[in-house]
């Protein structure tokens, strides 16, 4: 990638966003996804099928597996605020911990669309006490700076990809498409979390962000592609026997 198009328009403590070929005339947002141990920025990196469609990139990066929520977050939405508006249109994508962000910076960004691979709802015990996965990475997390509910983008559309299979990915998803009524859920049975990962396998994982740069992505080709691609995947035919065992009662 050349650095010369690369521009660090915030740069904290805790959080970091780097514009990539800035010049373009629609904006893709990015986001960390969360990576056990993380003690440092990763380093942001172009989408070239990004690049190809005529978007900008924006990359934010938080130091920890913070959710972004940390005291950064509130000069991050200002910088957003500012940045959002250059563009003729701000798409988010994010997996994970980097879904939730995607949702929590719509509304500065001016966001119109977004797509989420199993993202959650909140990490905190007091909002999601059924779900204790990333409780322990709660420990500075403030629900109200961190509440989907208040930094709601009114008309926000997009896609989130969940496993349905796997019951909190599925109620975290549930939980968001309450907030945003426009968001499709594409429903993807032993995807994993994320739940891209059978797509991921079989070569197919481009449609997701295919998708997350549609004008409006839509959950229809993401399901048809893992439809086509789980007949073919060995972990899918085991996953799907021992549910079909369960059920038997064996």
């Amino acid at each position: 990638m050349n650095r010369e198009n690369e521009d660090l328009v915030f740069s904290g403590e805790h959080l970091r966003a780097t514009l990539l070929n800035g010049d373009a005339e629609k904006l893709l947002i990015t986001f960390s996804f969360r990576e056990k141990g993380r003690t440092d920025f990763n380093p942001a990196r172009l989408s070239q099928s990004a690049a190809t469609r005529g978007f900008a990139q924006l990359c934010i990066a938080t130091r920890r597996n913070d959710w972004f929520i940390n005291p950064d977050t509130m000069a991050l939405d200002k910088t957003l605020k500012v940045l959002g508006p250059h563009y003729d249109a701000v798409h988010m994508l994010g997996f994970s911990m980097g879904g939730y962000g995607a949702f929590r910076f719509a509304r500065s960004a001016r966001a119109k669309f977004v797509t989420a691979i199993s993202p959650q709802f909140s990490i905190h015990p007091d909002v999601v006490p059924f779900d204790p996965r990333f409780h322990s990475d709660a420990a500075g997390y403030d629900p109200k700076l961190g509440d989907l509910v208040t930094y709601a983008k009114p008309g926000l559309q997009g896609v989130i990809v969940a496993d349905l299979f796997r019951p909190l990915d599925r109620i975290n998803a549930e939980m968001i498409t309450e907030v945003f009524p426009r968001i499709e859920i594409a429903r993807l049975g032993f995807g994993g979390h994320p739940a891209t990962a059978l797509l991921r396998r079989a070569g197919k994982s481009g449609v997701v962000q295919s998708m997350a740069l549609h004008d409006a992505p839509q959950a229809a080709p993401i399901i048809a592609a893992h439809r086509a691609a789980r007949l073919d995947d060995a972990d899918y035919m085991r996953d799907l026997m021992d549910r079909l065992d369960k059920r038997r009662g064996h």
